[in-house]
């Protein structure tokens, strides 16, 4: 009697290695893209959340339309973010704070936030 592993036994076992490691990929891919979206996600209600906070302590500057909305100012993220609105821990190699959106890996300092007043309250808008 022969001792060892015959080749259609090797190859049976390389396949299901194969494709166990490609469903765990597959996995482990949607939990990341997951994770990136939430992240994401919570960046624009941080930025979002400084807009209304600048917004509420400057109400008399809601004068304007912008975007079909009334009494609505149009700022960018950079301007919040050098006005203490909204805080990040991310740096340019210029040593500048910037905001990166981890999914597109594009800087935002320079996308909008609509902020407006409707009913006596402040909202805003993050647009990409």
């Amino acid at each position: 009697m022969k001792k060892g592993f015959t080749l259609v036994e090797l190859m049976a076992v390389l396949v299901l290695i194969v494709i166990i490691s490609t469903i765990g990929y597959a996995g482990i891919t949607a939990v990341k893209n997951n994770i990136e979206k939430n992240l994401w996600e919570t960046k624009v209600e941080e930025i979002e959340t400084g807009a209304i906070k600048y917004g509420q302590d400057n109400l008399n500057k809601l004068n304007g339309t912008c975007n079909e909305i009334n009494n609505c100012l149009e700022v960018d993220v950079e301007f919040l973010i050098k006005s203490n609105y909204v805080n990040t821990d991310e740096e340019n190699d210029a040593g500048n704070e910037i905001i990166t959106n981890n999914i597109t890996g594009n800087i935002v300092n320079s996308n909008k936030v609509y902020i407006y007043l409707e009913n006596n309250r402040v909202y805003a808008e993050y647009q990409e």
